[in-house]
């Protein structure tokens, strides 16, 4: 290096020139600049576009009146497979199996064997006993209520209990055996077995939970069976113990229990009368019970009851002159083939010492099952299988 570049002075050295800034931009910023632009848009679509159902999909269908292809029968002469049609639930054909002649049997299950007539209709077997005709539904014997349609005694006197009952048949004086078989309405497969399973004379109860109780009712007795609505009331262990909502409370005042009462009462039309819903409890406190009987009385219902414990309902329903029946334990409590046949046989010996029992039930699979092998052999062994209304005694009846 020479002298004259040592001696030069220093300049200063320019910057290096950066690179133009960039913004930091975090992901939860993008996500709130995304939502905020959809909702800014959205308030704009809703502003400027009619819309009232909300973006919903719309289909659009087209309705056109045909001329029949087949001349009208006259009235005098309906089509009676048309009939049979009508006359079935449009529920009722899930579960149920629809055989003809020739046609492979299920192994499980409800059926209807339909043979062709003379003119090439199916029509139900002449071998299947046909169920007893069902009282039409009575107007007169509803009355509107916040809850829809409660039953009552019409102007002319006639009741509930003694129109919708079903006619007893056999000996008058062989010994009765009623069975009830509760619970139903809230599973649909098992209570249309139970519908088209059990004959006739088996009366169902129904539970005021399922959402088709009401349909269900008008079903089972359609196909000849007596009905009842069950009421949920307070059993013992309350509440960790609980039926559901509108239970009736030994606790509660008169008005709120015959509101909930009320409640269960208009869940269906066309029955004979209550049963409980749990209410070991409920039915041991008299004062509570005794205007729910009243209330049942005044509309020419029945009740049916259990025996189990100390229950004293008896005695207040004969003072409330509400009529009713008593049921002993559960054929079922214990789900084994030999315990339900064993209780069935028990429910015979009753009911040969008292001159009738009535039995009580749930709609199992093998509950059903025995049921049915029992009664198959009952009018041999000089007993009648009766509809429940059949074994109240006629003095009760006043």
């Amino acid at each position: 290096m020479t002298e004259d570049e040592l001696k030069k002075p220093l300049k200063a050295r320019k910057p290096a020139k950066l690179p133009f800034p960039r913004p930091k931009v975090e992901g939860m910023t993008l996500l709130a600049l995304g939502v905020g632009g959809a909702l800014a848009a959205a308030g704009l679509w809703a502003m400027f576009v009619h819309d009232p159902l909300g973006g919903e999909p719309v289909a659009t269908a087209a309705i056109e009146r045909r001329a029949p292809s087949a001349p009208q029968k006259s009235a005098a002469e309906p089509d009676a497979h048309a009939a049979a049609e009508i006359e079935q639930p449009s529920f009722s054909r899930e579960g149920v199996r629809i055989v003809r002649p020739g046609d492979p049997m299920p192994k499980s299950g409800p059926v209807i064997i339909r043979v062709p007539d003379a003119n090439g209709h199916d029509a139900p077997s002449a071998q299947a006993a046909a169920p007893a005709p069902a009282a039409d539904l009575q107007t007169a014997m509803l009355e509107d209520s916040r809850y829809g349609q409660l039953p009552r005694i019409a102007p002319d006197g006639k009741r509930p209990v003694d129109v919708y009952a079903r006619a007893a048949a056999g000996p008058a004086d062989a010994p009765r055996v009623a069975l009830v078989v509760a619970g139903l309405g809230v599973g649909r497969d098992a209570t249309l077995a139970a519908i088209k399973g059990l004959p006739g004379e088996v009366t169902l109860a129904f539970s005021p939970y399922g959402s088709d109780v009401g349909e269900f009712v008008e079903a089972a007795r359609k196909d000849g069976h007596e009905t009842l609505i069950q009421a949920p009331m307070e059993p013992f262990a309350y509440p960790s113990n609980d039926p559901g909502p509108q239970t009736l409370l030994a606790s509660l005042p008169a008005p709120a229990n015959l509101e909930r009462l009320r409640w269960a009462l208009a869940r269906a039309r066309g029955y004979v009368g209550v049963a409980p819903l749990a209410g070991g409890r409920f039915l041991q406190a008299d004062e509570a019970l005794q205007p729910v009987f009243a209330e049942l009385a005044r509309r020419g219902l029945m009740f049916l009851g259990q025996t189990d414990r100390e229950s004293r309902f008896g005695a207040v329903a004969e003072r409330a002159g509400l009529l009713y029946a008593r049921a002993g334990a559960p054929i079922d409590a214990a789900p084994d083939a030999g315990a339900i046949d064993g209780a069935l046989a028990e429910l015979e010996r009753r009911a040969r010492e008292n001159g009738s029992a009535v039995g009580w039930a749930s709609a199992s699979p093998l509950t059903l099952k025995r049921i049915e092998a029992w009664r198959s052999g009952l009018s041999a062994r000089g007993l009648t299988l009766s509809p429940l209304t059949a074994v109240i005694k006629p003095q009760d009846r006043s």
